[in-house]
């Protein structure tokens, strides 16, 4: 699995369940320079990869939850 070196947190909104949800488009870039961009509204719960990365889990990490 890949890693996420840079993802920006006040893209992202945290939901009351533990998700995380998009909120304006959002650039990752992995450890192997491949950027993916994720649109608005786009969903991530800890545990499930998008393309490979756990977007929920790196996005915890960031903001010390």
């Amino acid at each position: 699995m890949d890693e996420i070196v840079k993802i920006a947190i006040d893209e992202y909104e945290k939901k009351p369940d533990g998700s995380w949800v998009c909120v304006k488009n959002s650039d990752v870039t992995t450890k192997t320079g491949k950027v993916i961009r994720i649109a608005p509204g786009t969903a991530f719960s800890k545990g499930r990869t998008f393309l490979g990365l756990d977007i929920a889990e790196a996005l915890d990490k960031i903001s010390g939850n």
